[in-house]
């Protein structure tokens, strides 16, 4: 990545590294690596302001998929997704936070 390059978004860019790696890690099974993957790539995109909201929204669907799915902690992905889906809301990310909150409705039935 440039580095001195003032247009150059380098969270987006740390965002999707990340985000990648923690996929295939979690294709992989590795969800114990995966995890802390996809939470820099929450951070990363953090970074973006309103421009990162829609990718931080997306990164936290996938940490809820790892937490829950993968790892078996639903009472922790329920959280994240109560959080998230709240914060798009304000954000007036409507699709996104109906999206998370279908996640999470889902993860309370169990």
């Amino acid at each position: 990545m440039p580095q001195d390059d003032e247009e150059f978004a380098h969270w987006y860019e740390r965002g999707n590294v990340h985000y990648r790696r923690a996929c295939v890690l979690a294709e992989a099974e590795r969800f114990e690596e995966a995890l802390p993957e996809v939470e820099a790539s929450i951070e990363a995109h953090e970074e973006g302001g309103g421009q990162g909201e829609v990718r931080r929204a997306e990164a936290v669907r996938m940490a809820a998929l790892i937490e829950g799915k993968g790892l078996g902690r639903f009472q922790a992905a329920v959280a994240r997704l109560t959080t998230a889906a709240a914060r798009c809301r304000r954000a007036g990310l409507t699709e996104a936070a109906d999206i998370l909150e279908a996640l999470r409705q889902d993860y309370l039935r169990r």
